[in-house]
C-alpha cells in the first residue's frame, strides 16, 4: 500500500500582473507499509544466574531457625500424636461399652420374655405333684377289675389324663421335666431328701425320685427332691 504526503517543499514562480510572487509547493514523499501485523516482543527470560541469585536473595530474607525451635517443634508433635493416641483410645472403649451394654440390654429383654411366667408356672407344679401322688396311691388290683371298680377307673383316667395335659401345656412354654432315678447325684439339679445304703445299688446314684425336677429353657426351676444310695462303707 502506497500513500503520498507532502514531506517537503519546491520553488516555483508564478507572476501576475501586479508583481511577480513566489509559491512555495510541497513536494511528494512516498512511505510503504505492510499489512502484517507487527510481531509482539517476548517478554526477557532470566538467565540461570539472575535465578540463582534471586533463589539466595530469598534463602537470606527467611528468618533462621534455631535447634531449639526445632525441638520445641519435635516435642509439640509427640505431646500431639501421644493427646491422639490417648482420644482414639477412649473412643475404642466407648464403643465396647456401648455393645456391652447392647447386648446386656438384649439379654435381659429376651430373658424377660423367656421367663416371664417363671413364677406362675413354679405355683403350677404343686398341682401337677398332688395329680401324680393320687395316681400314684390308687391300687393297680383296682384298676384291674373296670367292671367292679368303674367309677374309680374313670376318676383315675380323668386324673391322669388332666396331669398330662397340664404337662403339655407347660412345655408348650417351654418347662421340662426330668427325672433322675439311677443317676450320679448332681447337687446342681437335684436335692437329697435322705440317704440309705441300698444292696445293690452304685453309691452315690439316685434310687428314689419324690418329686420330679423341671427345667424351664435350660435353667433349673424346681429341683428334683430324690433319695441319695449311702456307701455302706462310710458309717
Amino acid at each position: 500500500m502506497i500513500r503520498s504526503v507532502f514531506a517537503g517543499a519546491c520553488r516555483a514562480p508564478f507572476v501576475t500582473a501586479s508583481r511577480a510572487t513566489t509559491y512555495k509547493v510541497p513536494a511528494l514523499v512516498h512511505r510503504f507499509y505492510s499489512d502484517k501485523a507487527t510481531p509482539e516482543a517476548e517478554p526477557a527470560q532470566p538467565t540461570p544466574s539472575a535465578k540463582s541469585a534471586e533463589a539466595k536473595q530469598d534463602a537470606e530474607a527467611a528468618p533462621a531457625i534455631s535447634a531449639q525451635d526445632v525441638e520445641k517443634l519435635k516435642q509439640s508433635i509427640t505431646e500431639k500424636d501421644a493427646k491422639l493416641k490417648e482420644l482414639k483410645d477412649a473412643y475404642l472403649r466407648s464403643l465396647a461399652d456401648a455393645e456391652n451394654i447392647r447386648t446386656r440390654a438384649k439379654t435381659e429383654v429376651e430373658n424377660t420374655k423367656t421367663f416371664a411366667i417363671q413364677k406362675f408356672a413354679k405355683d403350677l407344679l404343686d398341682t401337677v405333684d398332688i395329680l401324680e401322688l393320687a395316681i400314684k396311691h390308687v391300687p393297680q388290683e383296682h384298676l384291674a377289675d373296670k367292671v367292679a371298680n368303674k367309677s374309680l377307673v374313670d376318676l383315675f383316667e380323668g386324673v391322669d389324663m388332666t396331669k398330662s395335659n397340664l404337662l403339655r401345656t407347660l412345655e408348650r412354654h417351654g418347662i421340662e421335666t426330668f427325672d433322675p432315678l439311677d443317676q450320679p447325684y448332681d447337687p446342681n439339679t437335684s436335692h437329697a431328701l435322705y440317704q440309705a445304703p441300698i444292696p445293690g445299688k452304685t453309691p452315690g446314684h439316685v434310687f428314689a425320685v419324690e418329686k420330679r425336677g423341671y427345667v424351664i429353657k435350660g435353667r433349673v426351676l424346681r429341683s428334683a427332691q430324690v433319695g441319695v444310695v449311702l456307701d455302706a462303707s462310710d458309717n
